[in-house]
């Protein structure tokens, strides 16, 4: 944001590009939005700051940024890649890196990690995106608002807490599923339980590796302590990053509740499919000894008895329902029923 473009190579930047986003100026902790002929003609001053958020994938941003931001040339090539890895690098009077985010709208990939790419230094904040993510949309909704932020820092500091909260949302809405579920499990369990709670665990787990990278990189800016930046500010993002652990450990406490219950589910299926074996062991052993004597006089032989008889049948039906008696009653001798 430094000096405006004067070669007619760059005068096609002095209309608006697709991938221009928002643009703020802070000067005494009040924005004010600009127009990205502002962009293009501000110069950095001592008692202000700015925020530019942009699309990676514009050209008119790129060409911009190569030749009219003032970025160095090795953090230019980084902000405008398509690396997704997060990290966080420091230079004598920046820092620079990025950001796991969640995308506002799951796209063809089918996955909600999105990336977001950021440069701060004492008198601004850029921050790049591929598709539209939830700390940014939070943050710059914040400012329209009429969030005051006194330094560029005390701004990412906000914008790790828009982070936070994106995250709580999706753990607040996770918790309700998980406790809908635990009711459910200890009343009258639905056959849907076990494949919801699948699912609960695959977001619970792409959530904990969202928000450990973030608390790292948290953790290594804290360590660091940048010269240009304000005590004041750094206690913002000592704030932040407490956020990021309690996360961290809800995430952890969320998902331990949904291992328990994957458990309670699979101890009860197995109860019950011990007791259907258990019925069936004793229809088995009730029918045993009817089978064994159906099945001799089944036989198609000479000499079997009570063949000329006509009250043989009632006979053999009698005894076959004597034995039936007798195996109940040593049944409920063994105390097996």
């Amino acid at each position: 944001m430094h000096n405006p473009p004067e070669t007619p190579q760059a005068l096609h930047l002095l209309y608006e590009p697709a991938g221009f986003i928002c643009a703020f100026r802070f000067e005494v902790g009040r924005a004010r939005q600009m127009k990205w002929n502002e962009v293009i003609d501000y110069r950095p001053q001592p008692e202000a700051f700015t925020w530019l958020h942009v699309k990676t994938a514009d050209v008119k941003i790129q060409q911009w940024m190569v030749h009219h931001s003032g970025v160095p040339e090795h953090i230019n090539e980084f902000l405008l890649s398509s690396d997704t890895h997060p990290g966080l690098h420091m230079s004598a009077e920046s820092v620079y890196g990025t950001l796991t985010d969640i995308k506002m709208e799951i796209g063809d990939t089918g996955t909600e990690k999105g990336a977001l790419h950021f440069y701060l230094d004492s008198q601004r904040l850029l921050t790049f995106r591929t598709q539209p993510l939830c700390s940014t949309n939070l943050l710059r909704q914040k400012v329209l608002d009429g969030a005051s932020f006194q330094n560029s820092m005390d701004l990412f500091a906000e914008l790790l807490r828009c982070l936070a909260d994106g995250f709580n949302e999706r753990l607040d809405s996770l918790n309700d599923k998980v406790d809908d579920i635990e009711f459910s499990v200890l009343s009258d369990r639905r056959p849907e339980d076990r494949s919801e709670l699948s699912s609960i665990r695959r977001q619970l787990a792409e959530l904990r590796r969202f928000i450990a990278p973030e608390r790292r990189i948290l953790n290594q800016f804290n360590r660091l302590r940048p010269a240009w930046v304000p005590s004041t500010a750094m206690d913002d993002l000592t704030h932040a990053l407490d956020e990021l652990n309690e996360l961290h450990t809800t995430v952890e406490a969320l998902y331990e509740r949904a291992k328990l219950l994957q458990e309670e589910i699979a101890s009860q299926m197995s109860e019950q499919m011990n007791r259907n074996l258990m019925a069936l062991s004793i229809l088995t052993a009730l029918l045993m000894p009817a089978t064994l004597v159906s099945g001799i006089f089944g036989m198609n032989v000479a000499g079997l008895p009570g063949l000329h008889d006509e009250v043989s049948f009632w006979v053999v039906m009698g005894v076959m329902g004597a034995l039936g008696l007798a195996t109940v009653a040593f049944l409920k001798w063994l105390k097996i029923w």
